[in-house]
């Protein structure tokens, strides 16, 4: 550890020492190499220092007027060859986000403190330490802030202030693009496009082209069919404290002043209490730790496409070593679950939840209780 000083003296975890940790000290997380992270930190995401972290992104934050490109000689002798480099894409943007922020972690003492003023405290905070393309992601980030009737004008500058920007494109640019990031609360087709209409900024609806709309409830299917039963749901009077949060995250340019619509886009699907999900039957893992109050963290995908490789959830609050915890559902595919028998073959210990055999989880693991934690020294998202 080391101390930094900000506004205040704070106590900070050192880079790539996170897997030295006991698992119950709040500054532990596993090795890169049990979840996304692995295949792109060093590459698509290196830590300059402990709180400043540069990422490489597949997508572009402006568009410019395009010159076209005279093919090369196609029988010219090539003298080189260039390895190919990763890079993050939008879905790996938000998980990198969300685990800085500290939202794929779990204490019992979080319970009833994550509101979306927390949520969106700590997310602008982790984009703070994020550089990309020779910016802070924090200044090319719009996360709206809570809204209420009452103040909806006096909010409605400050984020008109914000997107500004947008329609300022430059000499040598088309448009310039801005990220915007917020639970998504209406996903419609009108007669020419498709209205998207987040939930922290209802009086400012973005667009997306028809034929990207349908592209995007292809690509996340699986999302958009459990938004939308979720979505039924609140819009005939039943609530449910457990329900599943979409969280919502676009390119966005300015096509006309007042009018802006979607560029690139991704769904994330998050537990009730905001923990990043793969797939929906996660829920009642997730779910059944919290009521359980037990200390955990959800490795994320963030680009890879082994991900049926990396556990649903580790438990932190099983002694001296974490504790891996499986889900084998017949809603896989045969890939992900022929991974996912193979990565369970080499796990010496953890815990298995087959689906297709067991209609109740097995018991898990008993906790060993040891105190309760400080504040995790490199991220605050429990307060």
């Amino acid at each position: 550890m080391y101390i930094a000083k900000y506004q205040h003296f704070v106590v900070k975890r050192l880079p790539d020492t996170g897997h030295r940790h006991h698992p119950t000290c709040p500054s532990y997380e596993p090795p890169p190499n049990q979840s996304g992270l692995g295949e792109v930190l060093g590459d698509a995401i290196i830590e300059r220092a402990p709180d400043r972290v540069e990422v490489r992104l597949d997508f572009p934050l402006t568009r410019r007027l395009g010159r076209p490109v005279a093919p090369g000689d196609p029988t010219a002798v090539r003298t080189e060859v260039a390895a190919p480099r990763r890079r993050l894409g939008l879905r790996g943007l938000v998980h990198l986000l969300l685990q800085r922020a500290g939202f794929n972690r779990w204490y019992p003492r979080m319970h009833g403190k994550r509101s979306w003023y927390v949520v969106r405290k700590h997310l602008m905070a982790a984009a703070h330490e994020i550089e990309t393309k020779g910016a802070r992601l924090a200044d090319i980030l719009l996360i709206p802030e809570p809204f209420s009737l009452e103040d909806a004008t006096t909010i409605a500058k400050r984020r008109m202030r914000a997107m500004a920007v947008l329609l300022s494109p430059g000499e040598d640019v088309q448009f310039k693009l801005m990220l915007v990031m917020s639970e998504l609360k209406e996903f419609a087709a009108t007669d020419v496009d498709y209205r998207i209409v987040l939930r922290h900024m209802p009086d400012c609806p973005l667009y997306i082209e028809r034929n990207a709309g349908e592209r995007f409830k292809k690509v996340f299917e699986c999302e958009y069919e459990a938004w939308a039963h979720g979505r039924s749901a609140e819009q005939s009077g039943q609530t449910d404290p457990w329900r599943l949060r979409f969280l919502f995250c676009g390119l966005i340019y300015a096509k006309r002043e007042g009018v802006y619509f979607v560029d690139t886009a991704t769904l994330v699907m998050l537990s009730s209490t905001w923990i990043p999900l793969d797939h929906p039957y996660e829920q009642l893992l997730i779910d059944d730790l919290v009521r359980q109050e037990r200390r955990f963290l959800k490795p994320l995908r963030f680009e890879s496409k082994q991900g049926a490789t990396f556990p649903n959830a580790v438990l932190l609050d099983t002694g001296d070593a974490e504790t891996p915890l499986d889900i084998v559902t017949p809603f896989m595919i045969d890939r992900d679950r022929a991974l996912k028998q193979q990565a369970l073959a080499k796990r010496a210990a953890g815990w298995t939840w087959d689906m297709q055999t067991q209609q109740e989880p097995p018991p898990l693991p008993r906790a060993i209780h040891q105190g309760s934690p400080a504040v995790p020294a490199h991220t605050t998202a429990a307060t």
